[in-house]
């Protein structure tokens, strides 16, 4: 009855979601961004990670609202996030509507986004979740200093595998080890499970940026629902650039497009021939191997949990998901 729990579960995270966002000056233009935030917001997969890493312990039942308040403070520090990101990178478009910041302007996005995170934290306090609050402060940080890296390797020829995992594992995979690490604490999973809950959403986390560079390459911006390219043309060389400059011939024709690219903007031809050169030369395959290789050390992590089956399978779609080339 694992998907009746699950449904139940997000309901109350749902309620908890608005709870927490709850704006006393309705009226306010911050007021209607927090709205028009909150319908934005997309699969839940954070929250969704965090009850079923719960699920696993012995003591998730007798926690449960603990629990779902927990899920929801993920969930709202996960779509802050959105509303920050989309104003640093000036993005007009969020999963195909039109972003916050967009609609509203970057000041009423910022004090959206900074009203947010102190609900978030104000809200653990006063219901006396305070490890998790700690885990989730922390988390915050190290998804900041991502993004200060990040910003530190724009135009960089030379981004290293290294590199581009070091910043990804803070930006992205970071929040998804905190969920995974708070539902599974919570609940009471022994020390062992957790470690190897941790490790999964970990390369759960990467999977998941990898994919979404290689749509950024792949898609065509309606069906992506954001500009695509942007990164590349911000200078943020991800993983499927990183492996096209290690074949010779992608290195030969996409770098002279890098270096134009960090002193003009490029043309829709540039940036077709940039697409092109990606699929080409090798990125995106290279990309997807990453994925398969991530995948399958999860499958083998999924073995060693030997957890109630009917909950590792929702772990199994989450990866098949992910691997799936479209």
């Amino acid at each position: 009855m694992i998907e009746i729990s699950l449904k139940e579960c997000m309901e109350r995270v749902d309620h908890y979601i608005h709870q927490i966002a709850d704006y006393p000056v309705k009226q306010s233009q911050v007021g209607a961004v927090l709205n028009d935030a909150l319908n934005l917001s997309g699969k839940m997969l954070r929250p969704k990670l965090l009850l079923l890493c719960a699920f696993l312990g012995s003591n998730w039942k007798s926690n449960k609202e603990r629990i779902c308040k927990l899920a929801a403070m993920v969930e709202l520090i996960h779509l802050a996030s959105l509303i920050h990101d989309d104003i640093v990178d000036d993005s007009p478009y969020r999963r195909g509507e039109i972003s916050i910041q967009g609609k509203y302007g970057k000041d009423a996005a910022v004090f959206a986004g900074d009203f947010l995170i102190s609900r978030i934290f104000n809200f653990g306090a006063v219901e006396n979740l305070n490890e998790a609050v700690s885990v989730l402060s922390k988390t915050v940080e190290y998804m900041c200093i991502g993004e200060i890296e990040q910003d530190l390797c724009h135009y960089r020829e030379d981004m290293s595998e290294d590199k581009y995992f070091e910043i990804i594992e803070k930006k992205t995979a970071a929040l998804f080890q905190a969920a995974c690490h708070i539902g599974a604490k919570e609940a009471g999973c022994p020390d062992r499970i957790v470690r190897k809950l941790e490790l999964f959403v970990k390369n759960l986390g990467l999977m998941f940026q990898l994919k979404d560079d290689i749509l950024d390459f792949t898609s065509n911006s309606k069906d992506l629902g954001k500009e695509t390219l942007k990164d590349f043309q911000n200078g943020i060389y991800t993983f499927p650039v990183i492996m096209t400059l290690k074949n010779p011939k992608g290195k030969e024709v996409l770098l002279p497009i890098m270096r134009k690219n960090r002193e003009e903007k490029l043309s829709n031809e540039e940036i077709r021939q940039v697409q092109a050169y990606i699929v080409q030369f090798g990125g995106i395959e290279a990309s997807y191997e990453k994925i398969k290789q991530l995948s399958d050390d999860n499958r083998q992590l999924i073995k060693e949990l030997e957890q109630d089956v009917k909950i590792t399978v929702y772990l199994e779609k989450m990866l098949n998901d992910l691997e799936v080339k479209k």
